[in-house]
């Protein structure tokens, strides 16, 4: 015969349940201590929720790559990349003059293999510096590019003839 101690299964039952809080508990302050040691080794990872929001302010959703957030904008061939593990942000196709910016030729870039990037911000700078060099960095985007008309085809030059005078005959 099976006799059941509703006394036991209620202890069993506290100490599992206190067990997994505990547990909860720990795994939360590893994450804690892995971010904080990340913030001290990766500059700029501080302002990473910053430069989302300010993607999201702009109407701008980026889209997922393997370990970056694309922007695009309106404008063609213009590119914000957001590292996602922080600490990167690369602007590809065009540059902006700030002292944020790191500007990059087109043998560089091709020696890193970077493609059309042209600008990396610096995060050794102050935060207000990059911050103002990222808005600058989003309003390239938003700008759409000039509407450029396709030239017309040349008109045939026309011979325009003069008029010319009668011929008087001669005998």
């Amino acid at each position: 015969m099976k006799t059941e101690n509703v006394e036991g299964t209620t202890e069993t039952t506290a100490a599992a349940t206190e067990m997994t809080e505990k547990l909860e508990q720990a795994g939360k302050k590893a994450e804690t201590q892995k971010a904080e040691r990340r913030e001290r080794v990766v500059k700029g990872i501080h302002l990473q929720p910053v430069l989302l929001s300010k993607l999201a302010a702009a109407g701008i959703t980026p889209e997922e790559k393997s370990g970056f957030l694309k922007a695009q904008g309106v404008a063609k061939g213009k590119t914000v990349y957001v590292a996602k593990k922080g600490g990167r942000v690369d602007l590809s196709g065009f540059t902006i003059e700030s002292a944020a910016v790191k500007q990059i030729t087109e043998t560089e870039a091709r020696e890193k293999h970077l493609g059309k990037v042209r600008g990396q911000l610096d995060f050794d700078q102050a935060d207000d510096v990059v911050l103002a060099a990222f808005d600058a960095a989003v309003a390239v985007l938003l700008v759409p590019d000039p509407v450029v008309e396709a030239p017309k085809p040349a008109e045939p030059a026309s011979a325009e003839v003069a008029p010319v005078a009668p011929a008087t005959e001669s005998n």
